[in-house]
Order: C-alpha cells, then structure tokens, then sequence
C-alpha cells in the first residue's frame, strides 16, 4: 500500500512538473524552461536543507519507540528539538537569500522567486514526514507532499507569457503554497489518527543531540546537492543555455525515477532498522536483503530508461532526440545513485550519522573535481563522470566503513558474553 501510495504520489507531483517542462521544451520555451530548472532546484535545495534528514532521525526513534508514555513523551521532546535545528537553518537560508537579493541578484525573475520561496521553508520546518514513515504511513506523507509539486506545475503552466518579474512571484507564491498545503495536510491526518502535535519544551539535553545529528544528516545530503549545482553552473557556463535546457529536463526524468526508488527506501527503512539491529555483525549482505525491493526497482528502472531512450535512434530528426541521447548516457546514474542510497541507509540504521556525512562529502568532492576538469575537453559527458565517481567512490567507503563497524560491534559483544 505504502508503496503504490508513494509511486503515486511521485507520478503525481513530478508528472506534472514534467509534463509542463516538456509542453516547454515542445514549444522552444528554453529560457523560461532553464529559469525555472535552475532556480526550482535551489528551492528544493532548501527544502532538503531545512529537513537536513531530520525525518529519517525521527522514523528512526519511532521505529525503535517503546509503548510506553514516557516514550512518548520523550520522542515529543526530540521532535520539538528537532524543529528548533530546522527553524535556524530556514534563518540562515534567509539571511543567505536577502544578502544573494541585495548584493548579487541582477534580474527581476531571481529577486521575485528568492523572496517568496522563503515562507515556504518555514512552513517545511515544522514538517511530520518522519513521523509517518516511523508509523509506516510513508505512502500518505508522499501524497500529501505531491501537492507542493502541483501547485508549481500549475504556475509554471501559467506563465510563460508573464514578465520575468510577474513570472518570479506567481511560481514562487505557488512553491510556498504547495508545502504549507501539504505540512497543514499531513497533521491533519496525524491528528485524526491520535497523533495531534506535542509541544515540549527544548532543553539543552534535547538540543545538543539534535544539533549533532541533525549537521551530521545535513552533511549526508548538502555534498551530493551541491555537486548538481555546480554541474548546473557548469553546463550554463561552457555548454550553453539550450544544453543547459535539455539537461535540466532530462535531470528531471532521473531525478522522478530515482525518488521513486527513494520512495521504496523509506519503505524498507523501518524493517531495515529492526534487522540490523537484531544482527551481531551486519553485513552489505544483511542491508541488501533488507532492501530487495529497493534493488529490483533500481535495476528494472535502470534497464526501462535505456530502453525508452534508445527510441532516439528510430526519430533521430525529432525535438525530442537530444533529450533522450542524454537520457541514455545518464540511465546507469540510476543504478549508482540506488546502491549509494542502499548503503547510506545502511549506516543510517547502525546510527553513523556521522560517517554517512564524512563520506559523501569525498564522493561529491572527487566528483566535482572530475567534472570540472573534464567540463572543457568532454562537455556533457563530464558531468555523468561527476556523478559516477562520486557514486562509485561513497559506495566503496561506506562498504569498507559498515565491515569496520560490524567486526568492532562483534568484538563488543564477544567480550560481554565472555
């Protein structure tokens, strides 16, 4: 259920999204087409940054949360100090934007868009998508987050005569009002299920963890995002805007497959921190059996994108040819990206908040370097390699990392049962 609910949800929101982008792309619309891509993907940066995997923090403690009111209690305490982390984020992303509006900002679209996607973190903040995963209702919490990526896929359907001004202010507008619709609809549904919010008091005691963990979750997500910005900026710079278009939109298509895997992710996750936890010594085998329907998924994905863009060969003359050429080259990212996630996860749900952090910061490093040295001599393919060393390297840090852990947590336990 959870699983058809959240494939829906996704074909839902960035089918629509989707559907617009290429009305655009059909149109020639390519400068509104690589406004909106550019500028959405930081908006949706901030809303990554402002949960910062806070949300897998809380599935987590739910899943391992007792029935007890103390418990509960307690898990009231974490999620309000958990608000607080995000509530200075979404000040930081504030003051970031106005000081970007005031000293940077050159056009109207940019200033329009910055400002009125502001009021939409601060509503994300206050977000319980944690605490649906953690009752295994991760299916309603992405049907409710769907609506935000309707709302700006109906604005982006209403602008494309607008001045960039106007064009700025409705989609952002849209944006903000997508994600308050949707966190006023989630505790909705939470509170007539008996999980109306708690307000308790933040202490230090409560904080302090949730500052720790929550920078460590961050740092998980802030490396990889960075990475596509820069390629992004790249590509703006070296291949031009009518790539920049074509890459955007077809980002697009495998960022919407890879969510869906990211969907079934949150699936498993539940069950994942049960296994491993009842486990001496994990292993990659024990995260992988743990995530068989995450693995399917990714490989019939990988193989359904190759499939569909090699249509490219039989219309070549087509609009659409460049599009799927470059779906083609950015198809195995699918599989990359899957297992880094699988693993991440993984150290996740041994509780290395941190580990998970130090290593996809290396990923997206090497990857950026790799893209920016090959930007010149390869063009667009530098920025699949980008992406795949960096895949490729986090995943074998994180395999070497959860084999450490297992053999010490294995030492621990041989030495209490001696």
């Amino acid at each position: 259920m959870n699983l058809g609910l959240l494939i829906a949800a996704m074909a839902l929101g960035q089918g629509a999204i989707f559907g617009v982008q290429t009305w655009l792309l059909a149109n020639g619309r390519f400068e509104l087409l690589s406004w909106f891509g550019t500028h959405y993907s930081f908006a949706i940066f901030g809303i990554i940054l402002t949960d910062g995997g806070t949300s897998t923090i809380l599935a987590r403690d739910l899943a391992r949360l007792s029935s007890s009111q103390d418990s509960s209690d307690e898990f009231w305490r974490s999620f309000c100090a958990i608000v607080v982390f995000r509530l200075s984020v979404v000040v930081l992303l504030g003051l970031a934007a106005v000081v970007y509006i005031v000293s940077v900002a050159a056009d109207g679209f940019s200033r329009s868009y910055l400002l009125c996607i502001l009021p939409g973190l601060l509503f994300w903040a206050g977000n319980p998508t944690g605490l649906l995963d953690g009752l295994r209702l991760s299916g309603i919490g992405g049907m409710t987050g769907s609506l935000a990526y309707v709302a700006s896929a109906v604005a982006l359907a209403l602008v494309p005569n607008a001045s960039p001004e106007m064009a700025g202010l409705i989609l952002g507008a849209a944006f903000s009002g997508g994600y308050f619709l949707a966190v006023l609809t989630q505790w909705t549904i939470l509170s007539r299920l008996g999980w109306a919010p708690r307000i308790k008091k933040a202490t230090a005691a409560g904080l302090i963890p949730a500052f720790k963990n929550g920078a460590a979750m961050s740092f998980q997500l802030v490396p990889g995002q960075i990475g596509w910005r820069v390629q992004l900026a790249l590509s703006a710079v070296y291949l031009g805007p009518e790539t920049t278009a074509v890459l955007t939109y077809v980002k697009q298509i495998v960022n919407a497959v890879t969510m869906v895997i990211m969907t079934v992710v949150r699936v498993d996750f539940p069950g994942l921190v049960q296994k491993v936890s009842r486990t001496a010594e994990p292993t990659f085998r024990t995260i992988a059996e743990a995530q068989k329907t995450t693995l399917f998924c990714a490989v019939a994905f990988t193989i359904g994108a190759i499939l569909v863009s090699s249509l490219s060969f039989i219309v070549p003359q087509s609009r659409f040819a460049a599009a799927a050429h470059a779906l083609l080259m950015f198809s195995p990212t699918i599989l990359t990206t899957a297992f880094s996630a699988m693993m991440a996860q993984g150290m996740i749900a041994l509780g290395t908040f941190a580990a998970v952090a130090r290593i996809t910061a290396i990923g997206a490093a090497a990857g950026i370097a790799a893209s920016c040295l090959l930007v010149g001599p390869l063009g667009l393919y530098a920025i699949l390699a980008g992406e795949l060393v960096s895949h490729s390297l986090g995943f074998a840090l994180m395999h070497i990392d959860i084999s450490r852990f297992s053999r010490l947590r294995g030492s621990r336990l041989e030495r209490v049962a001696m």
